[in-house]
């Protein structure tokens, strides 16, 4: 029988986790989300209930970035997604963190704090600034420098692409952002088809379906040739 004693992982998490984020400088946005923010970005942990019925959750850490492309409104940091992320083990070497009751919780949580401090503050530290960001994201991200104009939007290289030149904008490389932003703007803007037998082009085939573009793609595009603009009329005086 279950000897969980709370209704709500949220609210119990959050007395019990704002000391954790106070020892290592995080702000508590919410009871599962923790934030420090840095030079233009976020260090984020957040916490994860698991969604299979067993009494544990999970700690998510990252980089969060609510203004990318300069003519894009900021997010909310609750809304926004980790462009880096780990997961936190926890110190048995498993991923999950008991949560079985309050006091459970409470051991967790200093658990949680001991792993922040051994793991999640060095990778942090491995990526304080814009350069940083821009080359781990590169390396973790399946796009790549020799396949501009090759790319595939079927596993989101237009968004990579776009968040990679918005991410070296950031680093001070207008010249390199630029070819990002053009290789994303190509992606966005090529029609989108599905076929009977599944696959995803570019180019109409019989019975094949039109895709309508979500908002959320037709505003991407918008930002990304509003910021082509910006770079062609700033030139490297772009901030």
């Amino acid at each position: 029988m279950s000897k969980r004693d709370y209704s709500s992982f949220a609210s119990a998490a959050k007395s019990r986790f704002r000391h954790v984020a106070k020892a290592v400088g995080f702000e508590q946005i919410t009871g599962v989300i923790y934030a420090r923010e840095q030079a233009g970005w976020h260090e984020v942990f957040a916490l994860q209930a698991s969604q299979y019925g067993s009494e544990t959750f999970y700690v998510n850490f990252g980089i969060c970035v609510t203004h990318l492309l300069p003519t894009e409104e900021a997010q909310d940091l609750r809304d926004c997604g980790l462009l880096l992320s780990e997961r936190l083990a926890n110190v048995d070497g498993t991923g999950a963190f008991s949560a079985t009751s309050k006091a459970d919780l409470e051991q967790s949580a200093e658990r949680v704090l001991v792993q922040l401090r051994n793991v999640a503050l060095p990778w942090f530290a491995q990526r304080n600034a814009w350069a940083d960001i821009a080359a781990h994201y590169y390396a973790c991200n399946p796009i790549e420098e020799e396949k501009i104009g090759r790319h595939s939007i079927v596993y989101g290289a237009d968004l990579r692409s776009a968040t990679y030149g918005g991410l070296l904008l950031k680093a001070g490389r207008p010249d390199d952002a630029r070819r990002w932003l053009l290789e994303a703007k190509r992606l966005l803007g090529l029609p989108v088809y599905f076929t009977r037998d599944g696959r995803t082009v570019h180019v109409m085939e019989k019975f094949a379906r039109l895709q309508k573009p979500e908002p959320r793609e037709i505003e991407l595009l918008r930002n990304v040739c509003a910021t082509l603009d910006l770079i062609e009329s700033a030139g490297p005086g772009l901030p």
